[in-house]
């Protein structure tokens, strides 16, 4: 019973296998291959396109840190308003800096009053008192010599000469010695005031450093008290940091850095994983912020663009100035005119969908196409682009479906004459979504095959029909 029921499954098997095959003859008997399809080279508007993920950014962009650990002072504008360039943003306000300027001042003030550290001596006075000495000296003497010499008559002759000449000698030795006197006075005060100079003079340049440097430590210290005055570098939209960037950051546990540069602070930072929150509540009035956290940011939203990604095989292909066509994620059917603006040189960090290296190309984004009115696109937005790179108006064309045999940069279609078909070398001018641009190899009106290239080969019978 088992036998027969093996060889009744067999005979049952066999009897499909007929009819599915004498479907399958009647099929091929009955027209031409379905498999198979022609087109005719005609002339039509060819655009080749790269297509390229983006988002969509402002024009400009340009964030506002906090120099030093600080308070929010005051906010002098709101979220989401339009400022104008070097309109004040907030005003912060931080206790060390404060004290760092009165520290600096207190040093500026000590280094300037060394420079009275050396009284001048009174040597005028001295001298002064020198020559009335001498004076007083010398009136006596010329008054004692005077008397003596009024008693020369009383003498007798032989002792009046010889009395005579030793006054005459008195006299000069008196106006000597006085003479002497006045010079060494006039020494010693020449003396003095060398003296006087040389030590000032050392003081001078002794404190000459100290004085600059605290000088540098003001102008440093008010450098950072106007940098508390944040204000907008370019025009545009203004959109508060968040609070919680203060207390989320990964840089707690840093050592206090107000003493550094601020551009020093914003790199420890940085290395320490700080930043900016995204959650909390926008700052305001008498909250707290850290060096380098993200007080403001402006955007300017005037004109937008789409930052996108290019692979490293049609790069080569994009030019500035060509036109673009960008859809937006967020409305679908929406899209957008957009203009190459800038081709980046060298490769960004993001990698194409095949591994390889992308290179950043910039559009400025235009108006709607085919619509009135468009929803606004905003910043952030998700987008994919496609880039017009190369195209032909009115040019000979066949569908894209007919190329055969694109490796190794040979391309060619297999034309339908006498009804086989014949492959044939062509020459691509722009290779477009549909269709293709022929630059040579083919004439107009002759037929290709345009579906199952793929399954004939050269001289074979043309099974299209």
């Amino acid at each position: 019973m088992r036998v027969r029921r093996v060889w009744s499954q067999l005979a049952a098997v066999a009897a499909a296998g007929i009819v599915v095959a004498a479907l399958a003859l009647g099929a091929c008997g009955s027209g031409p291959d379905r498999r198979f399809a022609a087109d005719t080279a005609r002339a039509a508007d060819v655009i080749e396109r790269v297509s390229a993920p983006g988002t969509v950014q402002a024009s400009a962009q340009a964030d506002l840190h906090a120099p030093v650990t600080a308070s929010v002072a005051e906010l002098h504008v709101r979220d989401g308003q339009r400022v104008a360039r070097a309109q004040v943003v907030a005003q912060l306000s931080s206790s060390q800096v404060d004290s760092s300027i009165k520290q600096a001042q207190a040093a500026v003030d000590s280094a300037a009053a060394l420079d009275d550290a050396v009284p001048s001596a009174p040597t005028g006075a001295a001298l002064a008192a020198i020559e009335q000495v001498q004076q007083q000296v010398t009136t006596t003497s010329t008054a004692l010599l005077r008397a003596l010499r009024s008693t020369l008559p009383l003498l007798p002759a032989p002792q009046r000469a010889s009395v005579g000449a030793r006054l005459d000698q008195a006299e000069r030795q008196v106006a000597v010695a006085q003479r002497r006197a006045f010079e060494a006075a006039q020494l010693a005060v020449a003396v003095v005031d060398q003296q006087s100079a040389v030590l000032r003079s050392s003081i001078t340049a002794a404190t000459a450093a100290q004085r600059s440097q605290a000088q540098l430590a003001l102008d440093l210290a008010m450098e950072q008290k106007a940098q508390l005055t944040l204000r907008a570098p370019i025009a545009g939209t203004v959109q508060l940091g968040r609070a919680g960037g203060a207390s989320t950051g990964g840089a707690a546990g840093l050592p206090d850095l107000s003493s550094l540069p601020s551009s020093a602070q914003q790199a420890i930072q940085g290395l320490g994983g700080g930043g900016q929150s995204a959650s909390g509540p926008p700052l305001r009035a008498g909250d707290q912020v850290t060096a380098g956290q993200t007080v403001a940011t402006i955007y300017d939203v005037s004109d937008l663009q789409v930052s996108t990604e290019v692979d490293e095989t049609d790069i080569v292909l994009v030019k500035t100035g060509q036109l673009a066509e960008v859809e937006l994620d967020a409305f679908l059917g929406a899209r957008f005119e957009a203009v190459v603006r800038r081709i980046a040189v060298a490769p960004s960090t993001a990698q194409s969908a095949a591994g390889g290296v992308t290179y950043e190309v910039d559009l400025e984004l235009d108006g709607p196409l085919g619509a009135d009115s468009a929803p606004t696109p905003r910043v952030g937005m998700t987008a994919t682009a496609e880039i017009q790179v190369r195209r032909a108006f009115d040019a000979l064309s066949v569908p894209g479906s007919a190329l055969v045999g694109r490796d190794g940069g040979q391309q060619a279609v297999l034309v339908i004459e006498g009804g086989r078909v014949h492959m044939r070398q062509v020459k691509v001018a722009v290779d477009g979504d549909e269709r293709v641009a022929i630059a040579s190899g083919l004439r107009s009106g002759e037929r290709v095959v345009s579906r199952g290239a793929e399954r004939l080969h050269d001289g074979e019978t043309w099974p299209g029909g």
